[in-house]
Formats: structure tokens, C-alpha cells, sequence
């Protein structure tokens, strides 16, 4: 997962939740539209907001890596589109527009969760989250989880490098022979996993996890740009549906 560590990027200016609504409206609004300029203008708005917002580097770097796989869902659908749930073509051969338009939805819906995730923190996360009511103990143990997953990278990182000092040849070989050479890396992290589990249990329970309700130190407050962006965000997606109704969408 892709954590920002910037904090003058201007869709932070925005609360955590609101953030999140407008990620989420875009994600629907997506799987609402059903025609090639439709989901061009949402990708060209979802791009935009990223660019603007501070995160458009993050998502070309995100584009880039799934390179590969979006040319590949491109001859997938074109190819196979007569055995989608979704669309129905008296075209037997090779559908170009299907493929153009599956792949365009699909680019949309990486950039789109960029908009919170590469902007949100773990604590805003939890905090997100917390505000939709979601069973807390989920919601921290989700948190923990991303806190903890940069530390879990670099002591595989750590571990790695040190056993390749002493000798160990940890990419040569067949498959089979590639795992058992990862044994001397994944038994001393899963050690080092247990043992940061294990100081983090004692943690939660110094702290008194569980006992009574908790407050938080940070407090995030909505503002005039939230109720707007949130406003925008439901004009826009009641239009849609309103199309998608009415007209069997757009």
C-alpha cells in the first residue's frame, strides 16, 4: 500500500472522511456509466483531482508498474468480450471498443483510491474508518497492520541483505530450490514478527486497550471546503444515477 509522508499536499487541506467520500463516489460513478466517453470524462476528472491534489506523481508511478497489466486486460476483454456478464455484442471478433473502455474504467479505479490512500495516514485511516461507525477492534487492527507493514519491509529487507553477506544464494535455482534458500530469511522474520507482536500486546494492555471508551488526541474537524467537496460529490453522483435510471445510463 502507498503511504504519502508528505504533508503540504493540498487534498490534505480536506478531513480523512471526506477524502475518503470523494474516492468512494468516484469508484461508483464508475461502475455506473457504460459508454466510452462517459468513463473517459470521469478517468480526465479523477486525473485531474489527483494532479491538482498533490498525488499525480504518485499515481504515474502506480500507472507505470500496471502497465503491463492494463495492456494485457485490454487483449483479454477485447478478446473475450462475448463471454461478459456485463455486455452483450453481436460483434464476434476482436471488440477494440470494449477493450478501450474496460481498460479506461479499470485505470480510473487505480487512480482513484490514490486520492485517500496516498494522502491518509494510519490514523486518519482509523479515524475514517471510526466515523462510519465500524467495529473498532477492526478498525485497529487494520491501523496496526499498515503501522506495522514499512517495519516488516525493512527487516526483510535487513535480514536479506545479511544473509546474501554470508554467502547465501537466494535466487538461483528452480522454484522448489528458490523457497528452501528463503528459509534463512523467513524463519528470523517470522521471529522478529512474533517478538513485535509480543511487545505490542504488552503495550495495549499498559495502555488498558479495551477498558472503557477511548478519546482521541487529534481531532479532525470539517470545514466549509469539506461540506462542499461532499456536496459536489452527491450533486454529481445523484446526476448519474438520475441518467442511469431514467436512461439506462450514460
Amino acid at each position: 500500500m502507498l503511504m504519502s509522508s508528505y504533508s503540504n499536499i493540498p487534498l490534505r487541506k480536506f478531513n480523512p472522511s471526506t477524502r475518503m467520500f470523494m474516492s468512494l463516489t468516484i469508484i461508483v460513478l464508475l461502475f455506473t456509466v457504460s459508454s466510452i466517453p462517459a468513463v473517459a470524462v470521469l478517468l480526465i476528472a479523477t486525473l485531474a483531482i489527483s494532479i491538482v491534489g498533490g498525488v499525480g506523481k504518485h499515481a504515474l508511478k502506480v500507472l507505470k508498474i500496471a502497465a503491463p497489466m492494463l495492456l494485457f486486460a485490454f487483449l483479454l476483454w477485447a478478446l473475450l468480450h462475448n463471454y461478459s456478464l456485463f455486455y452483450s455484442s453481436s460483434n464476434t471478433g476482436f471488440a477494440v471498443d470494449f477493450g478501450i473502455y474496460m481498460t479506461l474504467r479499470l485505470v480510473a479505479l487505480i487512480v482513484a483510491p490514490l486520492i485517500f490512500i496516498a494522502t491518509t495516514t494510519p490514523s486518519e485511516l482509523i479515524a475514517s474508518l471510526e466515523s462510519l461507525k465500524m467495529p473498532r477492534n477492526l478498525v485497529f487492527l487494520l491501523g496496526l497492520t499498515l503501522r506495522h507493514i514499512s517495519g516488516i519491509a525493512y527487516e526483510y529487507k535487513a535480514i536479506k541483505e545479511a544473509q546474501t553477506s554470508r554467502g547465501v544464494e537466494l535466487d538461483k535455482g528452480f522454484l522448489v530450490k528458490r523457497i528452501r534458500n528463503y528459509i534463512p530469511v523467513i524463519i528470523p522474520l517470522l521471529i522478529r514478527s512474533v517478538e513485535v507482536a509480543d511487545k505490542v500486546t504488552l503495550a495495549m494492555e499498559l495502555k488498558l486497550y479495551g477498558k472503557g471508551k477511548r478519546t482521541r488526541f487529534f481531532t479532525y474537524e470539517f470545514k466549509l471546503a469539506d461540506y462542499v467537496a461532499i456536496s459536489m460529490s452527491l450533486a454529481v453522483l445523484a446526476l448519474f444515477l438520475y441518467f442511469k435510471l431514467a436512461f439506462g445510463g450514460i
